[in-house]
């Protein structure tokens, strides 16, 4: 949400002082396997944000000049070098052409839209607002026999993100461990509970027990990689305004290095853009000859303010960060339907089908982060 005027002064002081990670270039080559949903003939966005774990000096790019050859991004820091492939294809090819659709693309899946959610939300790995402890068994996915362990945990925007980590694992043999609770962030800040949204300002201390079982939880599995998707929309007890984002930034990093304790490497990604607070799919299904009105500008979609938090708390922790908004808005518009895919299932959630359609970008993170020097 919106700071404000009480955020603008803060920000343009504050903005001057953040370094902000570069935008890099970066996709996985196409991989011979993948799911129905992934394997759209659709070109896939190039776009991916990497932050080394260490303060860099300097960042050097290598630029290809073939629009089908493979080259690398090296990114220089005082004491890690990084290497990534890029594939130089136009960059955010399939968001920039759903930026410009009249009509519904013929195929796709409106109907289904507003019931194409994670399968967390059904065996009970996702747990709900009076959960105090992850889910001990039964949530493991991807390659369910690979030595390579990924956490992923969070509240439910990082469920909903659960096909494409559950897609990267199969492709590129990872398991892949859920550790998520509804309406609660894994960044140690105390959050107000959502279960009852005619009661404002409830307690929600259920969170902060979970939060902590979870974090003890994800030690004891002695994983290779963290991920830590970040919700920051919500208001936090006792701030509002420029003190709420740098409370999220605090959080998260106290968080990150009680995780960290346990040798994981750590990723951080940022959260997915705002919707016009529309359900979208019944939007969609309301605009068929016009969907523009179901997207919304990046400038309302985007909160620059708090990604710019995350980006700064994540390396400083140790933590390589991911800006995932280019995999669904152009500089200026965040489509509705991209890839003939409805993009969330409601106001808010990502369908599984786009969840699933964007695990190559989701890969090319966890490999970045599995390759990190922290």
């Amino acid at each position: 949400m919106s700071d404000g005027e009480q955020f603008a002064h803060w920000w343009h002081a504050r903005s001057r002082a953040v370094f902000r990670i570069p935008l890099l270039a970066a996709l996985l080559a196409p991989v011979a396997a993948m799911s129905a949903c992934s394997a759209a003939n659709q070109a896939a966005p190039t776009e991916t944000v990497v932050a080394t774990s260490a303060s860099p000096t300097a960042v050097a790019t290598s630029t290809s000049t073939s629009s089908t050859s493979t080259t690398s991004t090296t990114i220089a820091a005082t004491t890690t070098t990084t290497t990534i492939p890029v594939i130089d294809t136009a960059v955010l090819a399939d968001v920039i052409a759903a930026a410009s659709l009249g009509p519904v693309p013929d195929g796709t899946p409106v109907a289904a839209a507003r019931f194409d959610v994670s399968a967390l939300e059904d065996n009970g790995c996702h747990v709900g607002w009076g959960a105090t402890a992850p889910k001990a068994n039964g949530c493991e996915f991807g390659d369910t026999t690979s030595d390579v362990v990924v956490v992923v945990t969070g509240d439910s925007h990082v469920a909903a993100w659960f096909g494409a980590f559950d897609e990267a694992g199969k492709a590129n043999h990872w398991k892949i461990v859920m550790v998520t609770k509804r309406g609660c962030p894994t960044a140690d800040v105390e959050v107000y509970s959502a279960v009852n949204r005619d009661v404002l300002d409830a307690p929600y201390p259920e969170c902060d027990t979970w939060r902590a079982n979870a974090v003890q939880y994800i030690t004891d599995l002695h994983a290779d990689l963290v991920v830590f998707p970040m919700l920051t929309r919500r208001g936090v007890v006792g701030y509002s305004g420029a003190g709420a984002v740098r409370e999220w930034g605090k959080g998260l990093g106290r968080t990150l290095d009680a995780v960290g304790a346990s040798g994981a490497k750590l990723l951080v990604i940022g959260d997915t853009p705002k919707t016009n607070g529309d359900n979208v799919p019944l939007c969609v299904s309301a605009h068929p000859l016009d969907i523009a009105p179901c997207g919304n500008t990046r400038s309302n979609a985007v909160l620059d303010e708090r990604l710019a938090e995350l980006a700064e708390a994540a390396p400083a922790h140790h933590a390589t960060y991911v800006d995932p908004s280019n995999w669904f808005c152009t500089e200026t518009f965040c489509p509705a339907v991209i890839a003939n895919l409805v993009v969330y299932r409601d106001d808010s959630h990502l369908t599984d089908s786009y969840a699933r359609y964007r695990w190559p970008q989701i890969a090319q993170a966890i490999r970045v982060a599995l390759a990190s020097d922290p």
